[in-house]
């Protein structure tokens, strides 16, 4: 799965769950939350980092907010950046005090969403890694260690920790990592968060793009098998997209695609206690020349998720007003006033 490539085509419940003190924690077996249907809201993920607010990213506005409220969605996933909500390693979070701070504004955006009753998931979008002193590396590396991501997500949800409509992912697509070093660095983080008294519901991908058609390929599977959240209240985020080779670059569907759910949902329930989130998603426009398929492929494989009573919800790729018109996975309107898009009408029958 080669998901970064699609990003480039841009122009630049209450659940009781156990706090984890020292090294015993004392959870109670999780409850499905009610299954989330909701968006992708990009921007935050756009342009260089830092970058410049307004130039170089924007996160949603409550326009777009009340946009997908107003059609019956429940769940916004908002990309951030790690750079630049924390500069520097270890560091205190990006925050002036006066609301334009990079925390500032990602409180504002998550208040916008939980006032309307709608569930936040921080997105950290970072494929596994960040810049470290002008250079990307990965986590787990002597230059960017577990215990810095441990850092970041405890400086992160703190502030939420009270908050069950703020679900936490922990790293989108983490790709360059073996599936053993993914799996002990995921399994470190969630230690650490929980250590802190947080407990809100967290989002756990595997690496290799986290895709649930390679999910057992991948070797995410057999390491996955023996994660442990010390709260017990967490879903494995997994991304499927319906084109050639599941990369999420091209509008075409394939035949058969909307099953590539399949493995994943065997997987998990093998065993007690696996859940997943379909954390993106997309098919192009079925009205275009070559995308028909779409509009059979798509409903496919969200009448997967929904049936197969291990998904907690998912939230489809491609919203936010800074994609071009063109955009093969634009879901809002270049003008939120206009005529919703024909991928938004697919979406809405499930959420109406």
């Amino acid at each position: 799965m080669f998901n970064t490539s699609h990003r480039r085509l841009s122009v630049v419940t209450s659940l009781a769950a156990a706090v984890f003190f020292g090294d015993a924690a004392t959870a109670t077996p999780a409850q499905a939350p009610t299954m989330l249907r909701g968006a992708n809201v990009s921007g935050g993920d756009f342009g260089k980092v830092p970058g410049t607010y307004g130039t170089d990213y924007i996160y949603p506005s409550k326009a777009e907010v009340d946009y997908y409220a107003d059609r019956g969605f429940t769940a916004l996933r908002v990309p951030i950046r790690w750079e630049r909500v924390q500069h520097g390693l270890y560091g205190e979070l990006d925050s002036l005090g006066d609301g334009t701070g990079d925390f500032d504004r990602i409180k504002q955006v998550v208040e916008w969403i939980t006032d309307r009753g709608m569930t936040a998931v921080l997105d950290l979008h970072e494929y596994g890694g960040r810049t470290v002193d002008g250079t990307a590396v990965k986590v787990g590396s002597d230059a960017l260690p577990a215990s810095a991501l441990a850092d970041l997500w405890v400086r992160l949800a703190k502030p939420f920790k009270d908050n069950d409509r703020v679900w936490l992912g922990l790293m989108n697509e983490p790709e360059g990592i073996a599936p053993a070093d993914w799996k002990a660095t995921a399994q470190s983080v969630t230690d650490a968060i929980r250590a802190a008294g947080i407990r809100n519901r967290l989002l756990v991908p595997g690496t290799d793009y986290t895709g649930a058609h390679s999910w057992i390929t991948s070797g995410n599977a057999a390491q996955m098998a023996a994660f442990v959240d010390p709260a017990n209240n967490f879903a494995f985020d997994v991304h499927q997209y319906l084109d050639t080779d599941s990369s999420g670059t091209h509008g075409d569907c394939v035949a058969g695609a909307g099953s590539r759910l399949d493995e994943f949902i065997a997987w998990a329930k093998a065993a007690p206690g696996r859940r997943g989130f379909l954390g993106e998603f997309a098919g192009g426009d079925p009205a275009l020349p070559g995308q028909a398929q779409c509009a059979i492929e798509l409903p496919a494989l969200l009448d997967a998720a929904e049936s197969s009573g291990v998904f907690d919800g998912w939230t489809a790729w491609g919203g936010g007003l800074w994609w071009e018109p063109s955009y093969i996975f634009r879901l809002e309107p270049p003008d939120l006033s206009a005529a919703d898009t024909d991928y938004m009408e697919m979406l809405k029958r499930y959420v109406d």
